[in-house]
């Protein structure tokens, strides 16, 4: 739920500070929850949000562009470590059928979220990477640059396409492995649930 949460956010390109950060601090806490069977995994979770929420307030007096892409490489770090303690749950044995459909429905929107982040700081650390419709992505508010790409992630993921498009050699490469790890972990995922599943009947 909190994925498709932040997914709803993101996408709504809200510019108000105070919303974006209370969602994104909704989300956060329900990330530190699955890394919370951990004592050690939860203190470095409170750690990085902790340093998220206030780069989110805009704390520290840098330029905008390198905040931005410290942000998003934070985000990065922490979806692929939600990331890896969710799907160690979706393939280890005892999980529930269900409980694994919802974490695999989970894994894929994080997997999403995360490349969204990745498109985010290929911009800012190389301005005009990628080609939109309207106004270039170097003008518009974070807000809009983080919906774009969530976007662009989406129709990437998908292997639908849309208007936004990789320029430089860093960009397509991004777009390209992103697109392959959307299929791979289609097929992965379905294939180990769809065993589970006729397992189970079979008992």
């Amino acid at each position: 739920m909190t994925s498709l949460l932040l997914y709803g956010v993101n996408g709504s390109a809200i510019a108000s500070p105070p919303v974006l950060i209370l969602a994104h601090l909704v989300v956060a806490c329900a990330g530190l929850y699955v890394l919370s069977a951990s004592r050690v995994t939860l203190w470095l979770g409170v750690i990085v949000l902790a340093i998220v929420i206030t780069f989110e307030a805009r704390l520290w007096p840098l330029d905008p562009r390198i905040s931005r892409g410290l942000l998003d490489t934070i985000g990065v770090g922490f979806l692929l470590w939600v990331l890896f303690v969710v799907l160690r749950e979706v393939f280890r044995p005892g999980t529930a059928a269900r409980n694994a459909v919802v974490g695999a429905l989970c894994g894929f929107l994080i997997i999403l979220l995360a490349f969204a982040r990745v498109h985010g700081l290929i911009e800012a650390l190389y301005p005009h990477s990628y080609r939109a419709d309207g106004l270039p992505l170097s003008e518009r508010s974070d807000a809009m640059v983080l919906a774009s790409f969530q976007y662009f992630s989406t129709t990437t993921l998908t292997t639908l396409g849309c208007d936004i498009v990789p320029i430089t050699p860093t960009a397509r490469i991004a777009t390209g492995l992103e697109t392959i790890v959307g299929q791979f972990y289609l097929a992965v995922v379905i294939a180990t649930l769809v065993a589970r599943l006729a397992g189970a009947r079979r008992q």
